[in-house]
Formats: C-alpha cells, structure tokens, sequence
C-alpha cells in the first residue's frame, strides 16, 4: 500500500504545546518532524527515550542540552546539529532571552501519540 504525499503549509502542522509536527506517526512509521519554540526560561527535564533517537536541529537561538552519563554540556548555536541515540539521558533548555527555534526528529516514530497527538 502506498502512503499519501504530506505537504504542511507553514503553521498548518499538528500542535501539542508548543510542537508543531510536521510529519506524524500516521503519515509516516519511520519518523516524527516537529518544529519546538522554547521561550526563555522553557526547557525539557533529564529523559530517556528507550527505543527512538531524538535530534535537533537549532534554527534560532542557542539550545542548551545536557546529555549522556557524564552530563555533558552542549551549548547549540543556530545551525548546530545534535544527535541523541536512543537510550541516552538528556534535557533541553532555553537559557537565553530570546526564542529558541529548533527542528526536532524522533526515529522511529511514535513520540507524537505518547505526548498526545491522535
């Protein structure tokens, strides 16, 4: 069987909070594309996504990630790309004072329906 073609018009997306996703588990089972805006202050705690890796893609702003066993510290800048493998601690947050803009794939997919999306 073959999947439909999915074009999401700017702003048109499905949202949860403050995800727009773009591409869903029911459009395609390999991946979830979501756009996230962080306003300052606005961050993610310290998780784990067991069976799915889970990156970022900052368009502006600068993303702070911690990740990993040792608690690295990642300052992401616009244009920077971070891959979290599955099974990897991390947390995002937004300690500056403006937007942070950032293009977020989970593969597989399935993130969309855990955080609510039907």
């Amino acid at each position: 069987m073959t999947r439909p073609v999915v074009v999401t018009e700017p702003g048109h997306g499905h949202r949860v909070g403050n995800v727009e996703f773009l591409a869903r588990t029911v459009d395609t089972p390999f991946f979830n594309l979501g756009i996230v805006v962080l306003r300052p202050g606005q961050g993610v705690s310290s998780h784990v996504h067991e069976v799915e890796d889970d990156s970022f893609l900052v368009l502006e702003g600068t993303l702070s990630l911690v990740v990993g066993d040792d608690d690295r510290q990642v300052r992401a800048d616009a244009g920077t790309f971070v891959l979290v493998p599955a099974g990897t601690a991390h947390s995002i947050a937004n300690d500056g004072t403006d937007d942070v803009r950032l293009l977020n794939v989970h593969a597989p997919g399935g993130f969309d329906r855990r955080i609510g999306l039907r």
